[in-house]
């Protein structure tokens, strides 16, 4: 987990250039909301999952849609 923490760091000093959506596979781009699901670590456009800024400040752990399926079947 250390190696992933130490590239994640580079990432932002590269303007996130590598990182792609979940969901619909765009790049990111700063002027959109992202946010990031707490249990696989993929990064999602906020539209593409449906959250907004002010809903994501409310959540204590996201998970995206698929994970939440996944948690959801015993």
């Amino acid at each position: 987990m250390g190696l992933e923490e130490e590239e994640e760091e580079a990432e932002e000093d590269e303007e996130h250039g590598d990182t792609l959506c979940g969901a619909c596979g765009e790049n990111y781009a700063s002027d959109e909301f992202w946010i990031c699901c707490d249990l696989c670590e993929k990064w999602f456009h906020g539209k593409c999952v449906k959250i907004t800024p002010a809903r994501a400040e409310h959540i204590k752990q996201y998970k995206c849609p698929s994970c939440s399926n996944k948690r959801a079947r015993p």
